[in-house]
């Protein structure tokens, strides 16, 4: 059977779970996303100009007779409908815990576009949610977890460049968005003076009042590349994955079982329901935080081996979810990708 055309549309920088995914359906990924647009809210709202252009464009140039794009953004499924009603195109909405958010739902027509192709959700507990909102039922396909395959060579270079030892530090992979803690994590470096945390991800997304507090023992990568990134991750003695959030599957987790990284996570109903005992669970305080650390530094070849397990677990569920994807698109089911 021939694989159908089809195009994965991504307003984003970069995104792990689309780069994980994106095999297995045999579609090319594109990414939308322009430095500037960075600087601000105006900036990122004026980038939604040139990137519904774009995208219009190379729909229109590749011609896809299957489209996934992430929402949100609007924009972005906007251009992706005026592609499908044009061309009869099918398309497959992936929704990210922005669907909760009722500033992208209200947009005029919403609702009914999402209703017409595929919702992808990244967890159970958005079901009822996205039943009640949008009244279909999505189909949920968990984030894949990468394959623990990087190249080493400068490893210990990148980590001297940012005052660091394998095994001996905290990483907070951030986006800096409001769902995050940031200031209560400044508070737990404070607390632990001898433990070294690190935060990744656009720095100047912070203000400039939280760029002046930052704690002497918190580094700002900025934003990595990805084997940089990949080594920062692989060398952290403690993944540190925080949200205010309900309902939110957490990146940071991901990464974590790829590389098989000691955690801590934020305890909610979500997290505990993916994540199960693997990782040490804390409030969003400082001092609760701080003691996690402690714990996961004290207990790390416990909690390795508990992170090894649901990585295992959460595998075989990532696999039986994109085999029931492609099956309801009637996609070539073909040899799982290894």
């Amino acid at each position: 059977m021939k694989t159908e055309k089809s195009i994965f549309i991504v307003w984003k920088e970069y995104q792990r779970r689309v780069d994980v995914i994106v095999p297995y359906l045999e579609t090319e990924h594109i990414y939308f996303y322009y430095p500037w647009e960075m600087k601000s809210k105006f900036f990122k709202a004026i980038s939604y100009i040139p990137k519904t252009m774009g995208t219009l464009k190379c729909l229109f140039r590749n011609k896809p007779s299957l489209v996934f794009v992430q929402f949100p953004p609007t924009p972005a499924l906007y251009a992706v409908a005026l592609y499908s009603w044009l061309t009869g195109a099918r398309y497959v909405a992936d929704c990210h815990i922005g669907l909760t958010n009722q500033r992208w739902l209200n947009w005029i027509f919403v609702k009914k576009i999402l209703a017409k192709g595929l919702m992808i959700v990244h967890n159970a507990h958005l079901i009822q949610q996205v039943e009640e909102s949008v009244k279909i039922t999505p189909f949920v396909l968990r984030d894949g977890i990468a394959k623990k395959q990087i190249d080493t060579t400068g490893a210990q270079t990148l980590l001297e460049k940012f005052g660091l030892s394998s095994k001996k530090y905290v990483l907070f992979p951030s986006s800096f968005d409001k769902d995050e803690p940031v200031e209560e994590v400044f508070e737990a470096a404070r607390l632990l003076p001898e433990i070294n945390f690190v935060m990744t991800w656009h720095a100047e997304k912070l203000s400039k009042e939280m760029r002046e507090a930052v704690p002497k023992n918190l580094v700002l990568t900025g934003f990595l590349a990805i084997n940089d990134f990949n080594q920062i991750f692989a060398n952290a003695g403690v993944a540190l994955v925080l949200t205010t959030n309900e309902g939110v599957q957490l990146s940071g987790m991901q990464e974590a079982m790829a590389f098989e990284i000691p955690s801590v996570v934020t305890g909610l109903k979500t997290t505990r329901f993916l994540y199960k005992d693997a990782p040490i669970y804390i409030e969003n305080t400082a001092e609760s935080i701080a003691e996690g650390i402690r714990n996961a530094f004290k207990n790390e070849k416990e909690l390795e081996e508990k992170i090894k397990e649901l990585r295992i677990e959460s595998e075989k569920e990532f696999d039986e979810q994109i085999a029931n994807l492609k099956s309801i698109l009637g996609l070539d089911m073909g040899d799982i990708v290894s």
